[in-house]
């Protein structure tokens, strides 16, 4: 007869982490400002003071999360060196990486809306997570190398002839601002679990965007 053997239970992860992933839901669910830390806590089983050993306040828990998400986004757009041999299959592959990054972190999409409707990028949660206003995250803080792999991959595209002159300012602004107003408008995506066809519908249309956008000559078909 087999002895049975004990199954150790999986580490739980720590309360820092619970609560800024029981943020990430609530803010995917109700958008950002539709929570309180009441909101967060009773799910996880304690009261709110529990949070106050984490973080000062729910601003302080929306600007940890923004880094969370900031960090993920500095990830974007990586490839190997010998892929810029293939400048446009590798465009593709990581533009559509784009859209699942984003289909997957649908409170960072919130996220974001919020961050665009303020001056310079001015809300507080993105801009102290980012490094500083939209436009310094070009050159400084943890996005820069997300951009300059960007501009690396353009720039080998048009030696190539594959792709027109264009600068990753003018190319980041195209996908990002398609890729945001096609999960909430005309329907919100963000709300359910888009189905895998959803999600090779919303790939496949953000890089015909951005294939008519940069193309020297659009293919054949």
């Amino acid at each position: 007869m087999l002895k049975r053997t004990a199954v150790a239970a999986a580490p739980r992860a720590p309360t820092r982490d619970l609560i800024l992933d029981e943020a990430e839901r609530l803010i995917a669910a109700r958008g950002v400002h539709g929570f309180t830390l009441k909101d967060i806590a009773e799910p996880l089983g304690f009261q709110v003071p529990a949070i106050y050993k984490h973080y000062k306040s729910r601003d302080d828990v929306l600007i940890a999360l923004s880094r969370r998400f900031i960090e993920l986004l500095s990830q974007q757009f990586k490839y190997s060196p010998e892929s810029l041999s293939h400048p446009a299959k590798t465009l593709r592959q990581v533009v559509e990486a784009f859209a699942r990054f984003h289909i997957e972190h649908p409170a960072y999409v919130r996220l974001s809306l919020i961050d665009f409707a303020t001056p310079q990028g001015g809300m507080e949660y993105i801009r102290l997570a980012a490094g500083g206003p939209f436009r310094s995250n070009l050159t400084t803080g943890p996005l820069a190398p997300m951009h300059r792999r960007l501009r690396t991959l353009l720039a080998a595209g048009e030696t190539a002839g594959e792709f027109r002159s264009t600068s990753e300012l003018d190319f980041y602004r195209l996908i990002k601002s398609v890729l945001l107003v096609r999960l909430v408008f005309p329907d919100d995506l963000l709300v359910s679990e888009p189905s895998p066809a959803v999600i090779r519908a919303i790939e496949e249309s953000l890089w015909d965007s951005a294939l008519r956008y940069i193309a020297v000559r659009l293919p054949t078909t």
